[in-house]
């Protein structure tokens, strides 16, 4: 998953190299050429509308600092119970233009009946006005590299632009009426819907075609399909559960032949003789090629379908005898009766396995996963022998928090001893670097209004974030710092040093916070991704600069004073 945020992870490294190279060398030169004679500026319009009602926040900050640092830790508070109930998510769901719903039968189903279905399925969705074509795939291809059941079926769902759609204004109402509409006007088949490439994906990481995969391995058939429909049924009682099911459900009747190896062999009939026989009913490949003109053609028996209808025809399938006197029935040298079985058995490991697949509409996959979790360990108790394992995309956002639990805090620590460095002390790097959950604080409440779950867009958004906040809160206490080395005195040098640097922070996060509004509302192509990238910088932003112009002044002038007391 680094792929994807490793180019705007070295584009924003090259750029600060650059621009700190151009701070350095460039704009002392620039400045002493272009602003020789030119008097500093006053505020701008917006600044001053802006400085006038801070003057008088920031005074009654200095008379009343215990009802500012009592708020602000309130507000850190409540943004920490909304943190832990923003749920997660790897990257957010994009919109592919198009949908793709699987579409799953009996078992037992004919290949003609399915057909009929399909082409009436076609039909209910392209009455949808949202529907620009369908195109369905049912069973496997010659080139078997999806392989396929004859009931199942991949139908592809062409959209026209989301401004045209009247049935539902979302992708999650469109897919909500489409399957509210299929069940109910052909109710003999399960339906799971995802996108195009999203359903590749999913196929890649889980082997299904779902967000999510219960993967029960065992060695009895009945008992994974017993389980298969107890997990069915607990991840289906839990909100947001959709197209739950287990895959492969169902039986189909099935014709088995067992060798009397006794009977065949008094009546001199060989073993493989009875084999190929019985394969010859769905096509026995021959072991010997004909040769034509030079070339090799491979041969294949396979027995009119219309003389094997019945275990009972097959029954009287006739066997030769290695003596060449004749034929023997095979009901004579076999045991042929019919039972129900089921349609596929899947591996995995070399060991048997039941999948159950799932998808989550309507709230976070992370909060759904842990969930499902709970519940299914608490409701399901798996027998000796029997394992369960967790599969889908959920597992990308596990691997990279993992990532960033590591990452993070190495980051954060050498931005602490760069900070100590530059001050020359511990309690002013402290100081800037509590601008860093206040500013996470924004960034929290700002996905909470807007519905987003955490994601690792949000994520890239928190680190973009601390930069800005780290350098508001470097640029006061600068300078206090100077201040106060021209003598000034502690609570004096603070409010002042907000006075005087208040046009630069608001600048800094002004510039900051427009830049990222258009990817904040943003609803072209990809806009998923940039939304919760942006809209956590804007919030944080927002408080990160409140605490660098009201808090961080009054908690300065507090803190090392009591310093200057020691």
């Amino acid at each position: 998953e680094g792929h994807m945020f490793r180019p705007m992870a070295q584009t924003v490294i090259m750029a600060l190299l650059a621009s700190l190279a151009y701070c350095f060398i460039c704009v002392p030169v620039l400045a002493a050429l272009a602003l020789g004679g030119v008097r500093p500026a006053g505020d701008t319009r917006l600044i001053a509308c802006l400085r006038r009602p801070y003057t008088h926040m920031v005074t009654w900050g200095e008379t009343h600092p215990r009802i500012l640092f009592g708020g602000t830790l309130v507000v850190l508070a409540l943004s920490a119970g909304l943190a832990m109930r923003l749920g997660g998510e790897f990257i957010p769901q994009l919109d592919e233009g198009a949908l793709a719903v699987t579409t799953t039968r009996l078992p037992s189903a004919s290949l003609d009946t399915v057909l009929a279905s399909v082409t009436k399925q076609e039909q209910i969705l392209r009455r949808f006005p949202e529907v620009r074509s369908v195109v369905s795939n049912t069973g496997t291809s010659a080139i078997p590299t999806d392989p396929m059941g004859v009931n199942e079926t991949d139908s592809f769902i062409f959209l026209n632009p989301p401004s045209t759609w009247k049935t539902a204004r979302t992708q999650a109402g469109l897919v909500a009426a489409m399957d509210d509409t299929l069940r109910r006007e052909l109710p003999d088949a399960l339906y799971s819907w995802s996108q195009p490439v999203q359903m590749r994906m999913d196929d890649l990481l889980s082997g299904v075609r779902t967000q999510i995969a219960v993967s029960i391995f065992g060695d009895d058939l009945t008992t994974l399909a017993d389980l298969g429909d107890r997990v069915v049924a607990a991840m289906s009682g839990v909100k947001g559960a959709a197209d739950v099911a287990a895959a492969g459900d169902g039986t189909v009747p099935l014709i088995v032949a067992d060798i009397d190896r006794t009977q065949a062999a008094s009546r001199n009939v060989a073993v493989q003789d009875i084999l190929d026989t019985v394969e010859a009913v769905g096509g026995h490949v021959g072991t010997r090629p004909v040769i034509v003109d030079n070339a090799i053609i491979g041969t294949q028996v396979r027995l009119d379908p219309r003389t094997v209808t019945s275990a009972a025809a097959v029954a009287a399938l006739q066997v030769r005898r290695m003596d060449g006197q004749g034929n023997v029935l095979l009901s004579q040298v076999a045991h042929v009766h019919e039972v129900d079985g089921p349609p596929r058995i899947s591996r995995d490991r070399v060991r048997r396995r039941m999948v159950v697949q799932a998808n989550v509409r309507g709230r976070d996959l992370a909060g759904y996963v842990a969930e499902a979790q709970a519940r299914v360990a608490r409701e399901v108790k798996l027998p000796a022998g029997y394992t369960m394992q967790w599969d889908g995309q959920f597992r990308n956002l596990q691997s990279a928090t993992r990532r960033l639990e590591i990452v993070l805090p190495v980051a954060l620590g050498l931005i602490f001893a760069l900070l100590v460095v530059a001050f020359g002390a511990v309690r002013p790097a402290l100081l800037v670097f509590v601008n860093l959950p206040v500013a996470a604080t924004g960034g929290i409440v700002a996905l909470t209004l807007r519905g987003m779950p955490f994601s690792i867009s949000a994520g890239i958004g928190f680190i973009a974030l601390f930069g800005v906040a780290i350098l508001n809160g470097v640029v006061l206490v600068s300078e206090i710092a100077a201040l106060r080395a021209r003598g000034m005195a502690v609570a004096q040098a603070a409010f002042a040093a907000a006075e005087s640097r208040f046009r630069p922070v608001m600048a800094t996060a002004l510039v900051a916070s427009l830049g990222f509004f258009p990817m904040a509302f943003s609803e072209s192509a990809g806009a998923e991704v940039e939304r919760p990238l942006a809209s956590v910088v804007i919030g944080g932003l927002v408080s990160s600069t409140l605490l660098t112009l009201l808090v961080l002044p009054s908690l300065y002038a507090r803190v090392m004073r009591e310093k200057d007391q020691d």
